[in-house]
């Protein structure tokens, strides 16, 4: 059955997945979940889904499932710090004016979804994000171009320590500039201090550099009064992404148009997942999930909501979930420990387009909308909102927003089930303004 597109739920019977009706499935469903105590459910997601569905869903936890344990497959372990404010992110549109772009991604990698060099078109699994960069890029032939990890650059596998290498190198010939370093950055005198207490030479010997490639490559950054770092954001870690922020501050590189750092994703909806709250420590609208937050949302909600503190990773190191409903309709990798879960789960569920090899490890499966199938907004890696309409024709007797609230009735919850409602329900949980007391913090 691998790879088969499925439009109705199965449900484990006598040792095989049998298909059955959707309400036979949502009955079955509650009855598994509704004696779990808190934080006893893992409820984890892919970045597959819109904004609607993914809201939904942590609503779907917290408040019926009384579970803060959420988590995405994308960055599991990875931490959430990967989701820098709008207003320092460089704009897409913005790109376009960049004297330099820092491509912190292989020729050849780039070369799988789409040449960069002939403008051939991406392929059907290009994420969307990559696809807006390769049309940059395409358009911009004459920007010159700095690719990491080719004969004539520096070949760099620790970013962390690079990016430190460099600010350490800046901060210790005195070229730090600019209102963060002087007015702006919060923390950064005991950032400072930390950096010039490294070892700068054990830095330099994860990348098999010397000081003297630091030197150059700072030189030709500093030549450069509009560099744009792009980068494939799965390469770095939270500590990399950190330092990466840090140089940018540092040159004063975020206060200025077209310049700064924009991330490729690696699912169209990876900002969502941060957007609508599918970590245990944020909010829907991306705030931290405080006592405040916690009381707004009960306010909005009109119920309880479970905001108890959960280590996902340490439960899951010693398999320590009850339930797993799991969220993956184009059938992304699962990490291990979450594939180890799975099998020794009181309960398992999973919702997905295709059935995957491991489809017997589930007691019920859900058959999930494609992308193409359902209209709503999705975010950007700018944190740009865009709508999108449904391209081809939903096939399920529910939709992904549908089946959510079927889930909830049970017990006693009405959902909103369609986009425009799910809509405004968000938004009110978004908040203008830059916020800068959480902003410019060197890290």
């Amino acid at each position: 059955m691998m790879n088969q597109r499925i439009t109705k739920p199965y449900i484990q019977k006598n040792g095989r997945l049998t298909e059955v009706s959707f309400e036979e499935a949502f009955q079955y469903v509650a009855e598994k979940v509704q004696t779990a105590e808190e934080n006893q459910t893992l409820v984890m997601s892919s970045g597959s889904y819109s904004n609607e569905t993914l809201y939904l869903l942590q609503r779907l936890a917290r408040t019926v499932l009384n579970t803060n344990a959420l988590g995405s497959f994308d960055y599991y372990r990875r931490g959430t710090d990967f989701f820098a404010d709008k207003n320092d992110i460089v704009p897409f549109a913005e790109l376009f004016q960049s004297e330099r772009y820092y491509c912190i991604f292989e020729k050849h990698i780039v070369n799988d979804y789409g040449d960069v060099e002939t403008g051939r078109a991406p392929s059907l699994q290009t994420p969307e994000t990559l696809k807006a960069v390769l049309e940059i890029l395409h358009r911009c032939p004459d920007t010159p171009r700095y690719w990491f990890n080719t004969p004539d650059t520096l070949n760099i596998t620790n970013y962390y320590a690079f990016f430190r290498s460099v600010n350490r190198y800046l901060i210790q010939h005195h070229l730090e500039k600019g209102i963060y370093v002087e007015v702006l950055g919060k923390n950064y005198g005991p950032y400072k201090q930390a950096l010039l207490a490294d070892d700068y030479e054990a830095l330099l010997r994860k990348n098999n550099l010397q000081d003297t490639d630091i030197k150059l490559f700072v030189e030709d950054l500093l030549t450069v009064s509009t560099p744009a770092f792009i980068v494939w954001e799965r390469w770095l870690t939270e500590a990399a992404y950190h330092e990466l922020e840090n140089l940018c501050m540092l040159l004063d590189i975020q206060s200025k148009p077209a310049t700064g750092f924009l991330t490729i994703k690696g699912e169209l909806n990876s900002q969502g997942l941060h957007d609508m709250g599918l970590f245990p420590q944020v909010a829907p609208g991306g705030h931290t999930l405080d006592d405040a937050m916690r009381q707004k949302m009960e306010t909005v909600l009109g119920t309880p909501v479970c905001a108890a503190p959960v280590d996902v990773p340490a439960t899951l190191d010693r398999a320590g979930f009850r339930n797993v409903l799991l969220w993956n309709a184009l059938n992304a990798d699962l990490p291990q420990d979450v594939v180890n879960q799975v099998d020794k789960a009181d309960f398992a569920m999973l919702h997905t387009a295709y059935l995957p090899e491991n489809a017997d490890a589930f007691d019920v499966i859900l058959p999930a909308n494609l992308p193409e199938e359902v209209s709503g907004t999705y975010t950007d890696t700018a944190k740009v909102p865009h709508n999108f309409v449904a391209e081809t024709e939903n096939i399920l007797e529910y939709n992904n927003l549908q089946q959510i609230a079927k889930i909830a009735a049970p017990f006693g919850f009405t959902f909103p089930d369609n986009k425009d409602e799910v809509f405004l329900e968000y938004i009110s949980f978004m908040e203008a303004g830059c916020h800068s007391s959480e902003r410019h913090f060197f890290r």
